[in-house]
């Protein structure tokens, strides 16, 4: 929740720095940004949610942190209240232009935000009423895609438009290769089995947001092309790379679970693995059975992955810890379960195994989006220091004419 409402402040501010515009939609953002960070931090360090991030559940902690919560957004809200009617809006803008896609992609995104808070205080709200409701991917998905597709479609002439105002007509004729992308990779994907609409709709146009998002370049020299054009470019494009590595991962995830003797072959996808061995193994408070898998890709080199399943003595526990193996075009993840008697009398192990591909493109868009949000920080600080350059030789040019009138 806090990297949506960051994501939003973040363009928000853009408008601000380039236009004066929308002061008060971005000290608000700005509130709801925090906010969001300390309830998050609520909900994970007091316990009331399950999260690898609750390394110590401790209900004072989680009262401590309430109060805090309440202390720093109650007042950040009650004083936003209390001096909103003194902000002005800056320049006005008309709906087509690049300040008005960005209101609209911040619309969209304050729209995820509230659902996503939604969904997460809901089943908690019931459970205190004495009713237990289950809140996961069934609700999420489709109704952030709701919102999510409409704010990507927008993406592709966002950047296009002129700031105050433009037409739309004068950017139509530049978006024909992303909306051929678009259509080119939708039908690839129908004729890969995929018919869900929405992995189909992610991986159409994921790509067309790449395409898109290199068209500001255009025309342009690009050495001389400012940071923070480089680093909406570099942004989006991760965008578009990460949106089509998810709808790789729900469109074409192959997943298989079996009870496998050692020695045994097993395909998933287009690995071949064959369980070698199973040797207990012993950490520093735990016990675990180690089994070695050696996995082959199309029959070519053979990689071992040692996946565990781990039992800690205080408190008295079983985790499985997994083993993956990630190439360039997917990854495969092995999970060692427990040990089964088949009806021959022969020991079995329960193997869970999953072939995702394309899934490494999410971390590579992820980061790609990391280093378009640093150029554009860069680039800011490289004008700011560049008129505060300017500012001090002109104030040493302006002292020095004094002086000589003086002299003379």
């Amino acid at each position: 929740m806090p990297w949506l409402a960051a994501t939003a402040l973040l363009h928000s501010c853009s408008v601000l720095a380039a236009r004066n515009a929308l002061r008060a939609w971005t000290v608000m953002l700005g509130v709801v940004a925090f906010s969001m960070s300390m309830i998050g931090t609520f909900l994970v360090r007091s316990g009331i949610l399950t999260s690898v991030h609750a390394f110590a559940v401790d209900p004072r902690r989680g009262s401590f942190i309430l109060v805090l919560l309440a202390i720093y957004i109650g007042g950040a809200l009650l004083l936003f209240g209390l001096r909103a009617s003194t902000v002005t809006e800056g320049e006005r803008f008309a709906v087509t232009s690049r300040e008005g896609a960005l209101v609209f992609n911040n619309v969209m995104l304050s729209s995820i935000l509230a659902i996503t808070l939604l969904g997460t205080l809901y089943p908690l709200v019931t459970e205190a009423m004495g009713v237990k409701v289950s809140v996961g991917p069934p609700y999420f998905t489709p109704v952030s895609a709701m919102f999510a597709l409409p704010m990507l479609l927008v993406l592709f002439v966002g950047p296009l438009l002129r700031w105050r105002r433009d037409k739309l007509g004068r950017a139509s004729g530049v978006l024909a290769l992303p909306l051929l992308v678009t259509l080119g990779f939708g039908i690839w994907a129908f004729s890969q089995g995929v018919t869900h609409l929405l992995p189909l709709l992610g991986l159409a146009i994921g790509p067309g947001v790449v395409v898109a998002s290199v068209l500001p370049l255009r025309g342009r020299n690009l050495r001389r092309a400012p940071l923070s054009l480089w680093g909406m470019v570099v942004a989006h494009v991760g965008l578009g790379i990460c949106l089509f590595g998810m709808a790789s991962d729900s469109a074409f995830s192959v997943e298989r679970l079996v009870a496998a003797r050692v020695g045994e072959p097993v395909e998933v996808g287009p690995w071949q693995i064959r369980l070698d061995s199973v040797a207990p193994i012993a950490g520093p408070n735990w016990t675990a059975m180690e089994g070695v898998l050696k996995a082959s890709y199309k029959g070519g080199k053979m990689v071992s992955l040692t996946p565990q399943s781990r039992t800690f003595w205080a408190p008295l526990q079983t985790n499985a810890v997994s083993a993956l193996y990630t190439r360039w075009n997917g990854q495969l993840y092995t999970v060692l379960g427990e040990q089964t008697t088949g009806e021959n009398g022969q020991d079995r192990w329960q193997l869970r195994l999953w072939w995702k591909p394309f899934v490494p493109l999410i971390w590579i868009g992820g980061l790609l989006v990391a280093l378009g949000g640093a150029l554009a920080l860069l680039s800011r600080v490289a004008q700011d220091v560049k008129r505060r350059h300017a500012r001090v030789k002109g104030d040493f040019r302006r002292d020095e004419v004094a002086k000589l009138e003086v002299q003379s």
